[in-house]
Formats: structure tokens, C-alpha cells, sequence
């Protein structure tokens, strides 16, 4: 029964945010100067791809800011280097509903983005409401075939099978980078 409230509590709350009305703006790849990533926390690979393409970005003069939600049976064996990435820890960062609490993602929903990537590709609350509570004009997520269309973001990529990630994020570039100037 407490599982039930929750999620017809998450459930209200996602309902609210969708109501919030923000502007929608899609840019070539080289006008976007504030990238956010949301991601979930796995093993060290997928770390390393994130980190490569935040990287490959700050050097073509992007900010990048990462968000991730660290389940609470997935341990760190590895460093997270990137300088603006916040971790939210399932158990102590979240309040009794499963909301993530605003003192620790202040820092990166309080930015404006003009490209916002949800990495994560499941219907995971965390993305939703980082993905609701972040102002951005161009949100994007990858989708399996058999999945319904997100109406969270507004560049779905649609592939066969598990997301990877590289291709995800060549895919992104190569996307933006057709629109005209």
C-alpha cells in the first residue's frame, strides 16, 4: 500500500511539472554552449564514454553539467572526475515520496541548457522529474523501437535493443549538426 502512494504521489507531481510551460528551441550543434546529461550510475565503461564526450565537449569551448542517480545496490570502484557532475544517492538523498531533495540538485536544474540528454532510456522517475524540473530548449532521449513516445522530451533517437552510448551521442551531434543555421 505505501509503494502505491508513492507512486500515485510521483505520478501528481510529474502531472504538475508538465504544466509548466518553457520554450522549445532547437539549434545546429555548434551554437549549443550548455550541455546537461542525466545518467544513472553503472560500471566503469559507461563512466568512461560519458566523460570522454564531456570532455570532447568542454574542449570545443561546451559547459557540461551531469547528473546521476546512484541506485543504492550499485557501488563506486572507480573515480568520477568530471568536475560538474552531481550524484545522488538513492537512500539519503531523497525524501520519503522517492523525490530527489531540491539542496542536492540545485546545482544543476538552476542552469539554463539548450541541449538536455537523458541517458538513462527507462522509465525511471529520477530522469522524469530532473528532465521536468530542468529548463532546456531541446530535450533529448533515446528510445527502443517498442517503446511509446516520450512526451517528457522533444528529440527522441530511436534504436533497436539497449542503448549505446556512443552511438547515442554521435547520433545527437549528427542530428543537430544538419540543421541549417
Amino acid at each position: 500500500m505505501l509503494e502505491f502512494l508513492k507512486e500515485y504521489r510521483r505520478r501528481h507531481l510529474l502531472k504538475q511539472l508538465k504544466t509548466i510551460k518553457r520554450s522549445k528551441r532547437i539549434e545546429n550543434f555548434t551554437d549549443v554552449k550548455q550541455i546537461g546529461v542525466i545518467f544513472v550510475v553503472g560500471d566503469e565503461s559507461r563512466w568512461n564514454i560519458l566523460n570522454h564526450f564531456a570532455r570532447a565537449m568542454e574542449s570545443e569551448g561546451k559547459h557540461v553539467k551531469m547528473i546521476a542517480l546512484q541506485p543504492k545496490d550499485v557501488k563506486l570502484n572507480y573515480v568520477i572526475t568530471h568536475r560538474e557532475t552531481y550524484i545522488c544517492h538513492e537512500k539519503e538523498d531523497f525524501d520519503f515520496w522517492g523525490v530527489p531533495r531540491d539542496e542536492v540538485i540545485e546545482g544543476f536544474i538552476d542552469d539554463h541548457y539548450d541541449l538536455l540528454i537523458d541517458t538513462t532510456s527507462d522509465d525511471n522517475f529520477f530522469a522524469q522529474y530532473i528532465t521536468l524540473k530542468t529548463l532546456a530548449d531541446l530535450k533529448t532521449v533515446y528510445a527502443d523501437t517498442t517503446d511509446e513516445p516520450s512526451e517528457l522530451h522533444d528529440l527522441i533517437i530511436r534504436g533497436k535493443g539497449q542503448l549505446e552510448l556512443k552511438s547515442f551521442f554521435n547520433n545527437i551531434i549528427n542530428y543537430l549538426g544538419m540543421i541549417k543555421k
